[in-house]
């Protein structure tokens, strides 16, 4: 099983809309960059804090998915915090990162509407 220990940096991304002076974009930055630091137990619970900036902090708890059906192994979290929830379902790449998808529930803190999809990055760091 592989597992979610240590410091991670984080990117997100969402779609933006155009306006008159910049085209629309379907990778524009969402959060601004981050810091995961996350342990995972032996059973493949995983906790850690999301942190943005010193006051901004998502606590972060979720599982280690296993291998199935073509897919790697992969993490599924919930991050929550400061009124938001995020659903966040990715898959551990060949060099260690992790990428896959975030789903702002309610409250996101880049003023997204409820249901915004995007992609996101973890990297060691």
């Amino acid at each position: 099983m592989q597992t979610l220990n240590g410091k991670f940096h984080y990117r997100s991304y969402c779609p933006a809309a155009g306006t008159a002076t910049n085209p629309s974009s379907i990778a524009a930055p969402w959060a601004p960059p981050g810091q995961l630091t996350a342990t995972t137990d032996a059973s493949g619970a995983i906790s850690g804090t999301l942190e943005f900036a010193p006051a901004v902090k998502l606590e972060v708890k979720g599982v280690v998915t296993p291998a199935a059906n073509g897919s790697p192994e992969g993490v599924d979290l919930t991050a929550e915090g400061l009124g938001a929830t995020y659903l966040v379902r990715g898959y551990f790449g060949a060099n260690g990162s992790i990428a896959g998808c975030v789903l702002a529930v309610k409250g996101d803190l880049g003023k997204q509407p409820a249901g915004t999809l995007g992609s996101f990055l973890l990297t060691h760091g």
